[in-house]
């Protein structure tokens, strides 16, 4: 079974970066982008079947963003990641589940196995 293909869209650089190579060493296939135009292009290099979205990102609003990806990827599943314990409730539906920073890595990961899980039909 190839590797879960992650798109992390941070703009916290060194976090989203230490991210990817904890993901890469439990055989995920991680890439990160630091904003959202760089965002749009990765989506359409990578592929991947989870995104992590950070919830704040400058250059577009979260929701906008959300949209904008499920339109490059219909099936692609959002986590949303913040610092911040009280995201608007509509924007919260329209991904598949949201975290809170710091993250354990144990609690994404389950997370992450659970949007691929709702991808193959099985949740």
């Amino acid at each position: 079974m190839p590797p879960v293909k992650l798109l992390i869209i941070d703009d916290e650089e060194d976090y989203a970066s230490a991210l990817v190579e904890r993901l890469n060493l439990r055989r995920f296939d991680a890439a990160a982008v630091y904003n959202a135009k760089d965002a749009l292009a990765a989506v359409e290099t990578h592929r991947p079947g989870v995104i992590l979205l950070d919830l704040f990102m400058p250059g577009m609003e979260a929701k906008d963003m959300i949209k904008t990806l499920k339109d490059a990827i219909p099936d692609v599943e959002i986590i949303i990641v913040s610092g911040h314990a009280d995201p608007a409730l509509d924007i919260i539906k329209s991904a598949f589940d949201y975290i809170i920073k710091p993250i354990e890595i144990n609690d994404l990961i389950e997370k992450v196995n659970m949007a691929v899980s709702k991808q193959k039909g099985a949740v």
